[in-house]
């Protein structure tokens, strides 16, 4: 049956379905809702905001089911506001003790019919299980505070605008990182409102940061988009770094590595440039195979809308960070019930939280990290006390 599950907190599990209110267990028959819980772990469900690929309940309705969600939604919004004009603390209550249950229920239905008008109108995405476990990721993540060392974040804050301002924003608290990942276009992470701001922590202040166990250790793909771009045309690319072995195979009279990452980034980043002309490197090849009718569609099951000075970008981009995180929620699943955990994914990186007494699984990690759907890409792997000071590190396999 399609459900919908009346609140996120695990004290106030309760699901709608099939007319009826189920509080004490999950029904055997549940198949389709609109979001993923964390309580529906190891259950085979379809998610209709998968389906439609982060779009809101109002964005999928169909004009009729339209009006009467946002009928529905504006009574439920009002029973809470009543709750709170008398002074009912909600973090004490569930929702579905201050709502009335005809009006929940009616509620839940509304949500029903569009999920049932989602799973009969798009097609279920390829990616559709990978979603789920990035989910599975985000959540685990979010579950564990960012721990700050509030003297170091202090320091900064006298000279630096941007700590003053993180400082301010947390309040002497540990605030954990809440990833959407529906935030962006091409489908790398971003974060909610509210979460710490890994994203774009300012590097100079990232020393602030300590970890919960012993040690950060940090894997970083190397030249990430790059290798994308190598394997969806040759399906091959060097083990070496890709700026050394560009400026030995691409570029001639080039003999700096900073150069040669300069000028190939200078191409790399302008569609309108043609300064580099290579097999390795053949736009038209991909965009001939990934570009149709305005949209690109990636090999991880994406559909991405874009013109034509965007659409290589949007490719390298999205492709690359679904690689990227694929390899992330192989790490996440590997560390489970460990003591060590994935502190943060940003981008082409991986943090790990490491105790010591974890210390032996590194390599396997790293193995794992590299050994992605596009093929071996080489990672660096750095480590200190703090995110910033991170420092190479290598070790036998």
């Amino acid at each position: 049956m399609i459900f919908q599950i009346l609140d996120d907190r695990n004290e106030c599990f309760g699901i709608y379905g099939d007319g009826k209110f189920t509080y004490d267990r999950i029904p055997d028959n549940i198949w389709g809702t609109w979001n993923w819980d964390h309580r529906l772990a190891n259950r085979n469900v379809d998610y209709a905001s998968i389906y439609s690929a982060g779009k809101t309940l109002a964005d999928v309705a169909p004009e009729n089911l339209r009006s009467r969600l946002e009928k529905r939604e504006s009574k439920i919004k009002s029973f809470v506001k009543s709750a709170f004009i008398a002074k009912i603390n909600m973090k004490e209550h569930c929702l579905f003790d201050v709502i009335p249950e005809q009006h929940l229920m009616h509620y839940c239905e509304v949500k029903n019919e569009i999920c049932q008008y989602v799973f009969d109108s798009y097609h279920k995405p390829q990616n559709h299980g990978f979603m789920v476990d990035l989910k599975v990721m985000a959540h685990g993540i979010k579950q564990i505070p960012v721990i700050i060392d509030q003297e170091v974040l202090k320091k900064h804050a006298k000279h630096d605008n941007k700590a003053n301002v993180l400082l301010n924003f947390l309040n002497g608290k540990n605030k954990p990182i809440c990833y959407d990942i529906w935030g962006s276009k091409t489908g790398r992470l971003t974060t909610e409102k509210g979460s710490f701001p890994i994203m774009n922590l300012k590097k100079e202040i990232a020393n602030c940061v300590v970890p919960k166990n012993d040690i950060f250790v940090q894997f970083d793909l190397n030249g990430a988009e790059i290798r994308t771009f190598i394997s969806l045309s040759t399906g091959t690319h060097p083990k070496a770094d890709i700026h050394l072995w560009n400026m030995e195979n691409i570029f001639d009279n080039v003999t700096d590595r900073t150069v040669a990452k300069k000028k190939f980034l200078a191409w790399f980043y302008n569609p309108n440039s043609d300064a580099i002309k290579s097999d390795y490197y053949d736009r038209r090849l991909l965009l001939n195979k990934y570009y149709k009718d305005g949209f690109i569609h990636t090999p991880f099951g994406r559909k991405i809308e874009a013109n034509d000075f965007h659409a290589l970008n949007y490719l390298l981009q999205s492709t690359s960070s679904d690689n990227c995180m694929k390899q992330a929620v192989k790490i996440y699943k590997f560390m489970k019930n460990r003591k060590s955990f994935v502190h943060s994914v940003v981008h082409d990186s991986l943090t790990i939280d490491l105790a010591f007494e974890d210390r032996h699984i590194l390599p396997s990690v790293q193995e794992i990290f590299e050994d992605t759907d596009l093929g071996w890409f080489k990672s660096s792997a750095t480590a200190g006390r703090n995110y910033r000071d991170l420092q190479e590190v290598s070790w036998l396999s």
